[in-house]
């Protein structure tokens, strides 16, 4: 599976706390680093794309700034794919959480993501697509995210799961108020009249029309990274894009 967010959702968290919520009930689970220009990890990562792909020699070879390779080296990707994916066949895992690069667009919107997501394994894929908490709060950002996670599935046209990320930064009120978005256009309407104005408010409401029904997304679930609020449905969620409901035991 594919974390997916703006930079700052929280992806490198999730990818941690998931890979151990899943060991830690005896379900085969490895973790993936995408990401050629991080720095430090809070997870030792069981494959690293930094070990085919250096962003610091990128940038003394081609004499490029940090943006341009970070860009060169997402395509530089897809150059080690076969070395990738034979690093994944050796795991032997039945969950792969793979940790895309922050800034969504080096993997989600040049040609090399949906190469390598379609390349990489076989068998079924889904994204996890994050949904940040405080941004996500007010409905104009809410809907951008979906119209985002909109543009995610025309590239890549894998099962969503939405996901609340770092859900413990907001009141629990606010978490309700945004599964209700969710849940009710009729809710998430009145959010938009109640809220915005203008230019603004016309562009949402249009926007959020538009947005129906144009992607498939099973979930939209309120996690924290830090507390493990969440984690046991978004597992749920998985299983039954996965297996059909049961669980792969070791």
């Amino acid at each position: 599976m594919y974390i997916l967010g703006a930079a700052g959702s929280g992806k490198t968290q999730l990818t941690q706390a998931l890979v151990d919520f899943l060991r830690a009930r005896d379900q085969s689970a490895a973790s993936l680093n995408l990401d050629p220009g991080v720095m430090d990890l809070p997870y030792i990562p069981d494959i690293d794309v930094r070990d085919y792909v250096d962003i610091y020699d990128i940038m003394e070879r081609y004499r490029l700034g940090p943006n341009g390779a970070l860009i060169l080296a997402a395509d530089m990707i897809a150059a080690h794919i076969d070395d990738l994916k034979r690093d994944v066949e050796d795991l032997k895992v039945d969950y792969l959480i793979i940790d895309t690069p922050g800034q969504l667009e080096l993997f989600a919107f040049r040609a090399s993501g949906p190469l390598i997501a379609s390349t990489l394994t076989d068998g079924v894929k889904a994204v996890v697509y994050l949904f940040e908490s405080t941004f996500s709060s007010d409905p104009f950002n809410y809907i951008s995210n979906m119209f985002l996670s909109a543009a995610i599935y025309s590239r890549f046209l894998l099962p969503q799961i939405h996901v609340i990320s770092k859900s413990d930064l907001v009141s629990n009120e606010m978490i309700e108020e945004m599964l209700s978005w969710y849940e009710d256009e009729e809710a998430l309407e009145n959010a938009i009249e109640s809220r915005l104005t203008g230019e603004r408010y016309i562009f949402t409401r249009h926007l959020r029309l538009s947005l129906k029904d144009l992607c498939s997304v099973s979930a939209l679930i309120p996690v924290s990274s830090k507390t493990g609020l969440g984690l046991t449905e978004l597992s749920a969620a998985l299983t039954r894009i996965f297996t059909g409901g049961e669980e792969l035991l070791i």
